[in-house]
């Protein structure tokens, strides 16, 4: 098959790069990833330990496997949330990227079956496939020090995979790293979590404790600097100095992005479901997330208070 047209066909739905991979077994990032785990750097996310060779290994998830194409989606929206205290990563200010990404994917599929046979399989955060590596493998992106994976155009999108049987014309070739001695994101990171650089400790990353774990500490969800994950490390990467909004996102671009404060602070359960129903922040529920809420509006408080006191104290002396 035609790489280029597969390309071209990924940009016409919407997608920011493609590339293309031919199926093979990444041995050395499975080690990498092993050696992650035996130092316990998934902290309770168990489910990375199983199912590990599939990660690595196309065939495991679809047996003739040939090729991996690889898409990226910007998900940047030029629009500034109304709330400055209840603020939450920017891939949520969208349609949850798992059913737009996969809408898109097989929009792809759709056109590769119709011009012949072909067996595919889609994932977008959705299987145990390693989809940064991946990115890497199909010359979209690079892993950068911050754990995640970065291109020209910086690293604010979400990756997309399509596992065929197809064999292509051309296919692209991995990206090294480019970060260099550059360490912004590995000194700003406020959780101190990637003292290990191109890996992400979870047992201390601020998006673990807000997204995946179920029973973070108080004190956590007070220093994290978002309620639903964590933006810090691409904030201070140069590759992000010169963002690149997606202007069709404006129209994908969420209701709980107009709650000001007090909305988030009087959220109702059927106002959450309105809100956010239809993000990325649904899966969190409604309870985890108002006690966020509740959370980081007492310790506002509290420091409002403290800073207060000691103004009023300071006039004393």
């Amino acid at each position: 098959m035609d790489s280029q047209w597969i390309k071209d066909i990924a940009h016409s739905v919407g997608f920011s790069a493609c590339g293309i991979a031919p199926a093979r077994k990444l041995t050395k990032a499975e080690e990498l990833f092993r050696r992650s785990l035996e130092l316990g750097y998934q902290a309770d996310m168990h489910f990375l330990e199983r199912d590990i060779e599939k990660r690595f290994d196309p065939q495991e998830l679809l047996p003739g496997c040939r090729s991996v194409i690889v898409v990226t989606y910007n998900y940047l929206c030029d629009v500034e949330p109304a709330s400055d205290r209840y603020r939450t990563a920017r891939y949520t200010w969208i349609e949850d990227y798992h059913t737009l990404v996969k809408r898109m994917l097989e929009e792809m599929v759709a056109e590769m079956q119709r011009v012949g046979e072909c067996q595919c399989r889609v994932t977008v955060d959705s299987s145990c496939i390693s989809e940064k590596n991946w990115a890497v493998e199909a010359g979209v992106a690079c892993y950068g020090k911050n754990g995640l994976v970065h291109n020209d155009h910086g690293s604010f999108f979400v990756i997309g995979t399509i596992l065929s049987d197809v064999t292509f014309d051309s296919y692209d070739f991995p990206l090294e790293s480019d970060c260099g001695e550059c360490r912004f994101c590995v000194e700003k990171c406020p959780a101190k979590a990637l003292d290990t650089p191109y890996r992400v400790d979870a047992r201390r990353c601020f998006a673990y404790h807000t997204v995946e774990n179920k029973n973070p500490d108080t004190e956590i969800i007070e220093e994290a600097p978002l309620l639903f994950g964590c933006d810090v490390c691409q904030e201070v990467c140069p590759k992000n100095k010169k963002k690149f909004p997606n202007l069709t996102n404006v129209s994908k671009s969420s209701v709980f992005l107009q709650l000001q404060n007090q909305g988030f602070e009087n959220l109702s359960k059927e106002e959450f479901k309105t809100c956010f129903g239809n993000t990325a922040i649904a899966r969190r529920k409604y309870e985890r997330l108002y006690r966020a809420i509740e959370i980081k509006r007492l310790s506002l408080k509290n420091d409002h208070q403290r800073g207060r006191e000691e103004r009023d104290s300071g006039l004393c002396q």
